[in-house]
Parts: structure tokens; C-alpha cells; sequence
């Protein structure tokens, strides 16, 4: 996008929540992303997950996007406290965004189950193309986009419970 596009997108600040969802065969979901309605925007692979509604618990929002977006009914308890606390700035249709986001491991007892879109929101229908069960060796050694950016660097600690700080990251 140009300069001048950018500039005039309306700028809103939000808070997010994303999950590392993990199934017992140690594989990771990401859901294949894009913007429709903004043709610079880069495909990246990202972690699922979305805003918070106002008051909404962590677990509890990460439950409710989960199950919005993968069909998959997580309980909150399995939830683990956010290790990677993040902000990103962004567009994303039609709106320049800083989101801080607060990312947590999710283990699931079951090996890559299919994920269900009859609850997606109608945007999210038109910009998750895909999904993918990534291992972690394909996640670290691919040459995909990632969203975030660094996840394929930071999988490793977050899965050993390590916390991880970053500086802001920018999608402009």
C-alpha cells in the first residue's frame, strides 16, 4: 500500500489473544491468512486467535476464537498463562491497527483434527484459506511467512514454557 493509503486509514488500538495449538502428536495449527481486500498485503501462515471482547479472561477469549475459527471446543483450563507478550502494528481492512497480544500455549489431546469453518466470521471465511498441521522441524526450516514474524524462531521456547519478549513488530 502506499504511503498516502496508509496514512489516511482510520488507526484503532486493540488487544488480542493467539494460540500455539498443539496436538499429542506435537503438531501445530496455522491457518494459511490473507487480506481480500488489500492486494499488498503479505499471505503469511499465523497463529489463531483474535480480539478480546471488553472484560473477557484470556482463557476465555482464546476458547471463544478457537472455537470461531477452527470449530474446536477447548477447554479454558487447558489454557496455559501467556508466555509471548507482543505488539504488532498493521492494517488490515481498511484500518491501521496496534494490537497487543498475548500468545499461550493450548494442548490438545488428540491428533490433528479437522477443523470445522461454519462459525467463522464472513471476512475470515474469504481471508483463511487453508489450514496446516505444521511439525515443528517443517515450521523451523520452512521459508514461509510467518505471523507472527519470529514464530518459527521462538516455537522451541514456547513450548518449554520459556517467556519471550520482542520488540514491536511492523507489517507496513
Amino acid at each position: 500500500m502506499s504511503s498516502g493509503i496508509l496514512s489516511s486509514l482510520k488507526q484503532i488500538e486493540r488487544h488480542a489473544v493467539r494460540a500455539v495449538l498443539i496436538d499429542d502428536s506435537g503438531s501445530i495449527l496455522l491457518l494459511s491468512t490473507r487480506d481480500a481486500s488489500n492486494p499488498d498485503f503479505i499471505d503469511s501462515w499465523e497463529l489463531p486467535g483474535g480480539g478480546i471482547h471488553e472484560g473477557e479472561p484470556h482463557a476465555e477469549a482464546i476458547t471463544r476464537e478457537l472455537f470461531e475459527e477452527t470449530g474446536l471446543k477447548i477447554n479454558p483450563q487447558s489454557v496455559r498463562e501467556p508466555q509471548w507478550i507482543r505488539d504488532v502494528h498493521y492494517s488490515y481492512r481498511g484500518e491501521r491497527r496496534l494490537q497487543h497480544e498475548a500468545i499461550s500455549v493450548v494442548a490438545l489431546s488428540v491428533c490433528k483434527p479437522d477443523i470445522d469453518y461454519s462459525d467463522r466470521e464472513p471476512f475470515e471465511l474469504e481471508d483463511h484459506l487453508e489450514y496446516h498441521w505444521w511439525s515443528v522441524e517443517e515450521l523451523t526450516s520452512s521459508t514461509a511467512t510467518f505471523y507472527p514474524r519470529n514464530l518459527a524462531r521462538h516455537i522451541e521456547s514456547l513450548l518449554r514454557g520459556e517467556h519471550i519478549q520482542d520488540p514491536i513488530e511492523h507489517w507496513d
